[in-house]
């Protein structure tokens, strides 16, 4: 069974010449088998899949290799009559394409006195037509007729001295004919036209190149061989030339396309061929060449000679094996499908038909064979595009790949796709990507295009860092939010404290006026002086230690929270870092920080160490410390302190009446000093705590601000994703934005409407404030702030059931967001027209994506106009598809045509056309090239079989003939 996947590449061989050959003939084969042989199993060997036979003004040389070829089943080796190729050999050559290169010399010649080599490549087809419309043609116009003796004749009146054997050498030497009388033929002979195409030399001893050398060298006495020149350009076709200089200009890159046409007429291929005149040169020097193998097949280069011609060694166009598909296959047991396999090119494959013909029940069938993620698959409804079961109760799908691996549609649910990351955009799928952004909503294309610079893993890493350092700023501003609430209250909890105290001068006069009556009572105690003086200072010490012991039980307090706020943060420190070494891809630098920042758990150990040296163990009404620590020091000496000084103030202490008198004094005055220390203590905290408040505020909008600054910074460093884009004209900028709506939304909810006080900030809240409108931070950083000191200072109005904390959260929350601007070719997205934006999301969808796997497109033409479709659309799928399979469903011509579609698959229904099919199934297709071509065969009943790829294009897509016509036109053919 043949395969065809359309245009493929293959190796051809333009310019091979045979034994017998009737000029420099080196062969040494000692019989024509025995050549054959050995040129045959070189063509295998080397993979050579099509052969231009060479000869000087003749195919007989051809007609020899053809003859061979129809006779390679019977031939033996001579000594052992065994056959001389394998079964594989003799399949592989008798599907060679040979085809006749008649080479000529014409006139003038070369500044090396060379003439110079014209070959006519000739359409085996038309073969038995050559004599009558070629030889003959050319021996009328120049009087000698194409033969041995013909020659001789030639070669006896050009030099009459030689001897007889060598007329015909030196008569073929020197033949040549003009080129003025070759191009006449040509413009005057049909059939020369249809089915040859010249081939000229371009090198300086015997090609173009040696006339320009000699014009250049002569250019003033030489306008007429100019003309000669750019004549013997304009009829040739093809070039044989390997050089980088040739390949350049006869496309237009070395100069301009306008430039080339001008002076040669059209672009032009360049080829090569070995030119071999012994065996062992045969086949060393290819041509990569993507068509069928006819002549057809061939003539495309000429309209397509950049992309259609390679010279190089490897195969061009390499994609990974494991990325294309190379079959597909519907299973329908009751032949509502079509059976077979369906091959499919690496490159564009486009499929068409006519109207409910199952060319997008079958980009819907791989596409759901293939695609991890169905809900692309899906209508708006959340149906299934195609319920392809309601077709064919026993319908399943298979793809193979070209690395042989295949899959089904229906499979355990546990088997994962063997193509997961191919693209597939449904019909009118753009538009409704394109519409969003129309309407200045856009949120749905943005996170295309992230998810797009996301496929690529360096760039998705970044973003997914950035992701943790936002999320991470959440969390840091909602601990900032609630640690200023705390302050707020802890204020309002030192302010009414302070209410409660007593008046500071009140106590200051009261512990003076108490101080006087102790010392007139230990007076009437009877103490001296001295006596006086020590009692009173051991009452001091006394007070002193009270006040000591308070700030103990104060220090022990605020450790206790340090302690753990510390190992809260340890904690979250812990968790980040271990998230981080865990994404870490290289085992060296993973280790490396893994042992450095195990300091981290260092301190997290220190710090439970000192929270356990703290704890407080009870035992009955006996409190103490279980382990050794500062404070319990501490207390231990403020213990002995209070018993020392209980001793020593009991010799001062003999009238109880008066002692009674002097300890309630006492008291007073250690309370009063101990309210004045208070009052000290929460002044100075409420000094220390606007303080608190102040740094708060100032950390939440700091952290405000380096949340914006994470989104400058990610699209700074996700750029470099998108400078590739340019090459196309397609630029994306990204931008910091703000979500204006969204802020807009959620301050209306929870504001009283009354007094809607979220109308005094026009310029942040409005509700027709678009996401997209432009971001200036510095000013919404001030406003923030301003409705920030609103809210706190009461003066702006919420809902009774709104506290200020959720206020002040719903106000800060994070309504940044990265947005990506697009423009293409200078206008903005945005400012397009829904189809033409549908084809820049097309080019971002194709051009972001990272994945080399198969883009599934069903019509991409819609609601673009034809210029669109012919500038654009053509242009990116032409050369989109040398880096990855392409699939798409296309009602237009220009897309079929234009992009030079390798593999075309025609779909039709029975019964959906006037066309009746007598084929079995109810969906059918057949696929080829679109060189493809035979006139409809009205004796065959199989519609789809009827008549050729082209004729097939001609007929069901509109523009079909004339998109043809643009083809061949466009480059001047």
């Amino acid at each position: 069974m043949t395969i065809n996947r359309g245009s493929e590449w293959k190796k051809w061989n333009f310019h091979v010449h045979t034994k017998g050959t009737n000029k420099n003939d080196q062969f040494s084969s000692s019989t024509m088998d025995e050549f054959f042989h050995t040129f045959f199993k070189s063509a295998y060997q080397n993979n050579i899949s099509a052969i231009g036979i060479t000869d000087y003004f003749s195919i007989d040389r051809y007609l020899d290799t053809i003859k061979y070829v129809s006779e390679i089943d019977e031939k033996l080796n001579p000594i052992n009559q065994e056959k001389l190729f394998d079964d594989s050999e003799v399949d592989y050559i008798k599907n060679i394409y040979i085809f006749p290169n008649v080479e000529l010399r014409i006139s003038p010649t070369t500044k090396k006195g060379k003439f110079i080599n014209l070959h006519f490549l000739f359409n085996p087809d038309k073969i038995d037509l050559l004599e009558n419309e070629f030889f003959n043609k050319l021996s009328n116009i120049d009087g000698y007729l194409m033969n041995y003796k013909s020659i001789c004749d030639y070669g006896k009146f050009l030099n009459p001295s030689l001897q007889e054997e060598q007329f015909y050498k030196y008569g073929i030497d020197n033949y040549n004919l003009e080129f003025g009388k070759i191009k006449n033929l040509v413009e005057s002979n049909k059939f020369l036209r249809d089915n040859s195409l010249i081939a000229i030399s371009s090198k300086s001893n015997d090609g173009v190149s040696g006339l320009k050398d000699y014009y250049e060298e002569f250019e003033t006495e030489s306008g007429a061989l100019l003309g000669t020149i750019k004549s013997i350009y304009k009829k040739s076709h093809i070039i044989f030339s390997n050089t980088d200089s040739d390949k350049q200009y006869f496309l237009g890159d070395k100069t301009s396309v306008g430039e080339v046409i001008s002076h040669t007429g059209s672009l032009k291929p360049c080829v090569v061929g070995c030119d071999s005149h012994t065996e062992s040169t045969l086949f060393n020097r290819f041509t990569w060449i993507k068509s069928e193998l006819n002549f057809e097949g061939l003539r495309q280069i000429c309209f397509e000679p950049e992309q259609r011609v390679k010279i190089q060694n490897e195969k061009p166009d390499f994609k990974e094996d494991k990325v294309i598909i190379d079959k597909v296959k519907f299973h329908s047991p009751n032949n509502i499908f079509y059976r077979d396999d369906i091959y499919l090119h690496p490159n564009l494959n486009v499929i068409i038909g006519g109207k409910s013909s199952g060319k997008s029940i079958l980009l819907y069938s791989i596409a759901k064979t293939l695609l991890p993620e169905p809900s692309i698959l899906k209508n708006d409804n959340n149906e299934e595009k195609y319920n392809l079961k309601s077709i064919d109760p026993n319908f399943n799908f298979e793809i193979t790949t070209k690395a042989g691996i295949s899959q089904k549609m229906d499979r355990d649910i546990e088997e994962n796709s063997i193509i997961p990351d191919l693209k597939y955009i449904p019909q009118s799928y753009l538009v409704k990507l394109a519409e969003p952004e129309l309407n200045k909503k856009g949120r749905p294309l943005n996170k295309l295009i992230r998810d797009l610079i996301k496929e690529d893993d360096e760039y998705k890493i970044k973003y997914e860092y950035f992701i943790k350092n936002v999320k991470q700023d959440d969390k840091d501003r909602q601990t900032l939010i609630d640690t200023y609430f705390e302050l707020i209250d802890n204020r309002k909890n030192i302010e009414n404290d302070l209410r409660t105290k007593s008046n500071k001068t009140v106590l200051e006069t009261n512990i003076a006026s108490n101080s006087k009556k102790v010392e007139e009572l230990n007076k009437a105690e009877g103490l001296d002086k001295e006596q006086l003086e020590k009692y009173k200072h051991i009452q001091d010490k006394k007070i002193l230690l009270q006040q000591v012991t308070a700030d103990w039980k104060t220090d022990y307090e605020n450790t206790q929270n340090l302690l753990s706020q510390l190992n809260h943060f340890t904690d979250s420190l812990i968790e980040t870092r271990n998230n981080t070494l865990e994404n870490l891809k290289l085992l060296s630098i993973k280790e490396y920080y893994t042992d450095k920042l195990n300091v981290i758990d260092l301190l997290k150990n220190r710090l439970s160490e000192l929270s356990e040296e703290l704890n407080i163990k009870t035992d009955g009404d006996k409190k103490y410390f279980s382990l050794e620590n500062p404070f319990k020091h501490k207390l231990d000496e403020l213990k002995r302190e209070k018993k020392i000084l209980e001793k020593e103030i009991q010799p001062f202490q003999k009238n109880n009446e008066i002692q009674k008198q002097i300890s309630l004094l006492n008291k007073s005055i250690t309370d009063d000093k101990k309210l004045l220390n208070e009052i000290d203590i929460l002044s100075k905290k409420l000094i220390d705590n606007s303080t608190l408040i102040t740094n708060c505020y100032n950390s939440i909008f700091e952290l405000y601000e380096k949340t914006y600054n994470e989104y400058e910074n990610i699209i700074e460093e996700l750029k470099d994703r998108t400078i590739e884009l340019e090459k196309d004209r397609l630029k994306i900028d990204g931008i910091a934005q703000y979500n204006f709506p969204k802020l807009y939304k959620n301050l209306y909810e929870i504001s009283d409407g009354r007094k809607a006080s979220y109308r005094n900030y026009p310029d942040l809240i409005d509700e027709y404030k678009k996401a997209t409108d432009e971001t200036k931070f510095e000013e919404i950083k001030s406003q923030i702030k301003t409705i920030f000191d609103d809210i706190i200072n009461d003066n702006y109005s919420l809902l009774q059931r709104i506290n200020k904390k959720h206020a002040i959260e719903v106000l800060l929350d994070d309504y940044f967001f990265d947005y990506w601007k697009i423009t293409y070719k200078d206008d903005k997205l945005g400012e397009m027209s829904t189809g033409k934006a549908s084809f820049v999301i097309l080019m971002l969808i194709i051009g972001l994506s990272k994945s080399k796997s198969p883009i599934l497109i069903d019509q991409p033409e819609d609601n673009l106009d034809n210029r669109s479709i012919t500038k654009d659309l053509v242009y990116y799928l032409k050369n989109k598809k040398l880096e990855r399979q392409i699939i798409v469903v296309t009602h237009n011509a220009n897309i079929v045509v234009n992009s030079d579609a390798e593999n075309i698959i025609v779909a039709n229904q029975k019964g959906q056309n006037n066309m009746e099919s007598t084929s079995i199934y109810k969906f059918d297709y057949i696929n080829g090239a679109m060189e493809n071509t035979f006139p409809i065969n009205k004796s065959e009943t199989n519609l789809l079989k009827s008549m050729g790829i082209r004729e097939h294009i001609a007929e069901i897509v509109e523009g079909g003939k004339e998109a043809f016509k643009k083809r061949e036109e466009k480059y001047g053919f």
